[in-house]
């Protein structure tokens, strides 16, 4: 146990000095891909959804995480816009037909994403295709309108889909609004009814490197531009990316904070290994039996005191003559109310002892039951009862 102990002791300290070290190393760069407005790493979009108040100043600013049906159906919205940055927007046929309701009404969607569902596509007449034009230096991205145009574009070094372009066969309703460094259509708007549909093919567009990237920040401000900025509603999804939102529950909470997720995977191990080291079977203490002491010699020599300080001698000779008399009724079967010439015949036969010897012991019987017996008689009654015992067979 004292092993176990130090075991113990020593993978506790261990583990503090591994837990400090964990704690004051620099954090890694998270480069993962969210495009959530919660999110601060390169490929968030917080510093985005903070600067929509500041791009629509009259509209109230929201996000939600719902399906593009729950949001739309049975709500009347008036000069509102939804925006939506994911790499994948996958929208069903009945999310589609609310999208195209709600915009008819004189709403705007505005997509940023390379791959959308092939429903959407084909109700907007749309392809996105892939160039295979080689370029080993920045996308440079920027805008068809003269007055938006950078003259040396918009250089975005960390997408993934700067080859990505649009294809289109309703040239009447949709207007390109950006290309790309092949001078293809990357960012359209289609108008629909008394609002317009925006489709960007490139998210990275909208994340946080691009934005805080030389001055690329003007890019995504004259993109949301093409949006009216008298807008009532600015709505931002997040279940495109993060899908329906799910119940707060404390194990949610802990797993999105590092440090808690630190302790609660901790707590799981520490758990664990006590249960490990508890498996074991614990042998219950064994209570100290004394062993039965055998009294019989010290009852003998009690009794026999007690004989020998009353100094009855009669008494002793009676009670050694009457175990004789027992010994011979259950060992030989042979009846001792009578002691007469055929008993002693009898009990020699049987026994093997001498005749003579027995009539000493009847003898002995009788002369007891009147007369005094001396230490010596006493003593030659013991001695001939042990001799028939051990000539007896």
């Amino acid at each position: 146990m004292r092993s176990y102990k130090i075991f113990i002791i020593a993978g506790i300290i261990l583990l503090i000095f591994y837990t400090i070290a964990e704690i004051n190393q620099p954090s890694p760069t998270d480069w993962s891909v969210s495009f959530s407005q919660t999110k601060k790493n390169p490929y968030g979009s917080y510093i985005l959804y903070h600067e929509l108040k500041n791009i629509f100043p009259s509209a109230a600013i929201s996000s939600y995480r719902e399906p593009l049906y729950n949001k739309l159906h049975g709500n009347h919205f008036i000069n509102s816009a939804i925006v939506l940055v994911s790499l994948n927007i996958m929208p069903t046929e009945l999310e589609v037909n609310e999208s195209l309701n709600y915009v008819n009404n004189g709403n705007y969607i505005f997509m940023a994403a390379p791959f959308l569902s092939k429903k959407l596509l084909d109700t907007l007449g749309l392809k996105i295709k892939t160039s295979y034009f080689l370029n080993f230096n920045d996308s440079i991205y920027n805008f068809v309108n003269p007055f938006l145009k950078n003259k040396n574009g918009y250089a975005n070094s960390k997408s993934y889909f700067n080859r990505n372009y649009l294809e289109f066969n309703k040239s009447d309703s949709v207007i390109v609004l950006g290309e790309n460094a092949n001078h293809e259509p990357n960012f359209i708007k289609i108008n629909i009814g008394d609002g317009a549909f925006f489709i960007h093919v490139d998210p990275f567009c909208f994340s946080n490197y691009f934005m805080l990237h030389k001055d690329n920040v003007e890019y995504t401000q004259k993109a949301l531009s093409y949006l009216p900025s008298d807008l009532n509603d600015v709505m931002w999804d997040e279940y495109y990316k993060l899908g329906r939102e799910g119940a707060s529950t404390p194990l949610r909470f802990f797993l999105s904070n590092t440090y808690l997720r630190w302790v609660l995977w901790l707590s799981i191990i520490a758990l664990l290994l006590f249960v490990f080291f508890e498996m074991k079977r614990k042998q219950r203490i064994i209570p100290v039996i004394v062993p039965l002491k055998n009294t019989t010699l010290d009852f003998v020599k009690t009794v026999s005191n007690v004989y020998f300080n009353q100094k009855d001698n009669n008494v002793i000779a009676n009670k050694k003559i009457k175990h004789w008399m027992e010994f011979v009724r259950q060992r030989f079967n042979i009846i001792t109310q009578q002691l007469e010439d055929d008993f002693a015949e009898q009990l020699s036969k049987k026994s093997s002892v001498d005749k003579n010897e027995i009539r000493k012991i009847v003898d002995y019987y009788f002369f007891i039951q009147n007369n005094q017996v001396s230490d010596s008689l006493l003593m030659h009654i013991n001695n001939t009862i042990d001799d028939f015992y051990k000539q007896s067979k």
